[in-house]
C-alpha cells in the first residue's frame, strides 16, 4: 500500500496511531463510515474530517483548510489498510465471517482482478491475521452484504461474464509463448503484457496459462529470470520515491510486483542503516506509556513547513534574497510551550527510530519495520523543519550585526549553524532554544569572519530591517544570551588569572559582546604571551578545569563548542 500523499491527511492519520488500541479501532470504523458518504465532486472542511474520524474538533487548523472528496476517497482506504495492519486484528476474534480475496472471489463467482477493481468502488477491506498466521486483506460479511446490496447489477454482470472463446484462448497462449521466448521477462510481466494486448484481466490470463500448462503438460516459461543490476535497483527506488506505482515499475523492468517490492525494501533498509540517528535522551522515553503520553498529545501548533530554499545550506544569491526575506517575514515565532512540545516530540521520534533500527538488517525480511521507521523519520524531519523555519528570523537578526560582509553568504552560514543547534539542543534543561541558538549562530559567524569586528547595525540598502515583522525576533532570547555572556565574563574574572583569561578569551573568541571580536590559534596566543604552544595548551586545560567546576553544564558547552 502506497504512502498517503496529502500531507494534511498524513499528519492527521499519523496522530491517530498514538491513542489507545480501543480508540484506534473506533477511529478505524469511523474512517470506513466516512468513506461511504464522501463524494468525489465535493470539498470537505478539515474540522469535519477530523471530527468524523477522531470524535474531537481540533483547536488549530492546518494551512490547507479543506480536502477534496477525490483526495479522501484515494487516501482513506490506505489509512484503513495501514491502521488495521497495525492493530493485528485476528479473524478468530471477529463475530462474523471474514473472507480472503480468494474466498470472496469464489463466493461471488468473479475473478480476483474484479475484486481489486471493486475495492476502488467501495468494497473496503481491512488487514487481518488469518488462522494460518499470515496478514492478508479480508472482507467482513457486513461489508460484503452492504456492497452487494448497493451494486446488484454490477455483481450480476460480473458473475455472468462470458467465457473466452477457444479461438481467442489459442491466440492468447500463442502470444504468451512467443513473448516468453523472445523477451527476457518474468512470468508476471508476460502475463501483464498479454492482458494489455487482449484487453482481458491479468487474473484471467494467469488462470488460462496455468490450465494450459497443467492440461498439456508443457511449460511455457523457462526457469530463467533476468537479474536486476545494482544501477537498475537504484533507479527503481528513485522512481518509487518520485511517485511511480509498483505496477508501472514492474512493467518497465519486466519483473513481478513482489520482486520490485523486495528491491524497494532492500534499498530502504540500506538507506536507513546509513543514517546516523542522534537524539537528546530523556527518562520518560523508556516508560511503558511514553508513546501514548508524548505522541497522542495534540500539538498546539499545526503547521506544514514550507520549502523556502531548495537547500538551506547553499549560498543565497541576489535573485533569491528578496524572496527569502519575504518568506521569512510571514513565519510566526514559537512560544515556549510550542517549542517544548516540538523538541520533546522530535527527540522521542528519533528515539523510536533508533530502537526500531536495532531490529533492521540486510539479511532478513523486515519491510514492515523499515517502512514504519521511514515514516517516523519523515515525521521527525517535518518537525525539525518547523523549528528551523520558525527561527530563521533569529539568523537574519544576528547577521544584521555584522557590516561589510556578504549578507547572503552570512545567512547561509547561520542557517547551517541553526540546523546544527536543533540537533544538539537539550530541551530537558529548561533553556529557551533562542538562547542556545543565538550562541551557536554567533560563534559560527565569528569563525566564518575571523578578522571581522562584530557590531549591531543595518544590513545595508538591500534590506529594510525597519520592517516590524522582520524585526520581531524575540529580544528576550538575545537578551538572555548577552546576560549569560556577561555572567561568563564575571566568572572568568573571579576564578582565573589574567593569563588564563587571555588564553580563554582569544582561543574561544570571547569579547565584551556575545559575538567575538578576535580569534587566535594557540601558537598566536603563545607569541603574544612569550610562551610555547604546548605551554599555552596546558594553561588552557587548567583554566577549563576551573570553569567546569563553576559554570553550569549548558554554559560550559556553549563556551567550548
Amino acid at each position: 500500500m502506497r504512502k498517503i500523499e496529502n500531507p494534511v491527511l498524513a499528519q492527521l492519520f499519523m496522530e491517530t496511531s498514538f491513542v489507545p488500541r480501543q480508540q484506534q479501532i473506533k477511529q478505524l470504523s469511523a474512517a470506513e463510515s466516512l468513506y461511504k458518504i464522501v463524494s468525489s465532486a465535493q470539498e470537505y472542511p478539515y474540522e469535519f474530517i477530523c471530527f468524523k474520524i477522531t470524535g474531537y474538533r481540533p483547536k488549530h487548523s492546518p494551512a490547507v483548510n479543506s480536502i477534496t472528496g477525490a483526495d479522501l476517497l484515494k487516501n482513506l482506504p490506505k489509512y484503513i489498510h495501514k491502521a488495521s495492519s497495525r492493530l493485528h486484528l485476528r479473524t478468530d476474534q471477529e463475530s462474523e465471517k471474514i473472507y480472503t480475496l480468494n474466498e470472496l472471489a469464489v463466493h461471488l463467482k468473479v475473478s480476483i482482478r474484479t475484486l481489486e477493481r471493486w475495492q476502488l468502488r467501495g468494497l473496503i477491506g481491512r488487514k487481518y491475521i488469518f488462522p494460518d498466521g499470515i496478514l492478508k486483506t479480508g472482507f467482513s460479511q457486513t461489508i460484503v452484504n452492504e456492497f452487494v446490496a448497493a451494486n446488484p447489477s454490477l455483481i450480476h454482470n460480473a458473475a455472468n461474464y462470458s467465457t473466452i472463446e477457444p479461438k481467442i484462448k489459442n491466440e492468447i497462449i500463442k502470444y504468451v509463448a512467443q513473448v516468453a521466448q523472445q523477451q527476457r521477462l518474468s512470468r508476471t510481466a508476460v502475463i501483464k503484457k498479454a492482458s494489455g494486448q487482449f484487453g482481458r484481466a491479468v487474473e484471467t490470463i494467469r488462470l488460462l496459462v496455468s490450465d494450459y500448462e497443467k492440461n498439456q503438460k508443457k511449460q511455457i516459461f523457462s526457469n530463467h529470470r533476468s537479474q536486476i543490476e545494482p544501477a537498475d535497483s537504484a533507479e527503481i527506488f528513485r522512481l518509487y520515491q518520485s511517485g511511480q506505482s509498483v505496477d508501472e515499475i514492474a512493467a518497465k523492468y519486466g519483473h513481478s510486483n513482489s520482486s520490485i517490492y523486495r528491491i524497494i525494501t532492500q534499498r530502504r533498509v540500506r538507506k536507513l542503516l546509513a543514517t546516523k540517528i542522534d537524539y537528546i535522551p530523556s527518562d520518560e522515553f523508556s516508560q511503558s506509556d511514553a508513546q501514548e503520553k508524548i505522541l497522542s498529545d495534540q500539538l498546539s501548533i499545526r503547521r506544514t513547513p514550507r520549502k523556502i530554499l531548495a537547500d538551506p545550506s547553499a549560498k543565497i544569491n541576489q535573485n533569491d534574497w528578496q524572496i527569502f526575506i519575504e518568506a521569512v517575514k510571514k513565519i510566526p515565532m514559537l512560544n515556549r510551550q510550542q517549542e517544548l512540545q516540538l523538541f520533546r516530540r522530535y527527540n522521542f521520534l528519533k528515539y523510536l527510530v533508533a530502537e526500531k533500527m536495532k531490529k533492521i538488517n540486510l539479511h532478513s525480511f523486515c519491510g514492515k519495520i523499515a517502512y514504519q521507521t521511514q515514516e517516523l523519520l519523515e515525521e521527525a524531519g517535518r518537525l525539525k523543519n518547523i523549528i528551523i523555519e520558525a527561527n530563521l528570523k533569529l539568523v537574519v537578526r544576528i547577521a544584521g550585526r555584522h557590516s561589510g560582509a556578504n549578507i547572503g553568504d552570512l545567512v547561509s552560514e547561520g542557517n547551517i549553524a541553526l540546523m546544527r543547534a536543533v540537533e544538539k539542543f537539550d530541551y530537558t534543561k529548561g533553556f529557551r532554544f533562542s538562547t542556545y541558538a543565538s550562541w551557536v549562530i554567533s560563534r559560527a559567524f565569528a569563525r566564518y569572519l575571523p578578522g571581522e569586528m562584530a557590531k549591531a547595525g543595518q544590513l545595508g540598502s538591500e534590506l529594510t530591517l525597519e520592517d516590524s515583522q522582520l524585526a520581531a525576533v524575540e529580544n528576550s532570547g538575545i537578551d538572555d544570551v548577552e546576560n549569560a555572556h556577561r555572567s561568563l565574563m564575571q566568572v572568568m574574572e573571579e576564578n582565573l588569572s589574567e593569563r588564563e583569561q587571555h588564553v580563554i578569551r582569544y582561543h574561544f573568541g570571547l569579547s565584551g559582546t556575545m559575538v567575538k571580536k578576535d580569534f587566535k590559534t594557540l601558537k598566536q596566543i603563545g607569541e603574544d604571551l612569550g610562551l610555547t604552544k604546548e605551554r599555552v595548551r596546558q594553561i588552557e586545560l587548567e583554566a577549563l578545569s576551573k570553569l567546569r567546576q563553576t559554570l553550569s553544564p549548558e554554559e560550559f558547552e556553549l563556551l567550548t563548542r
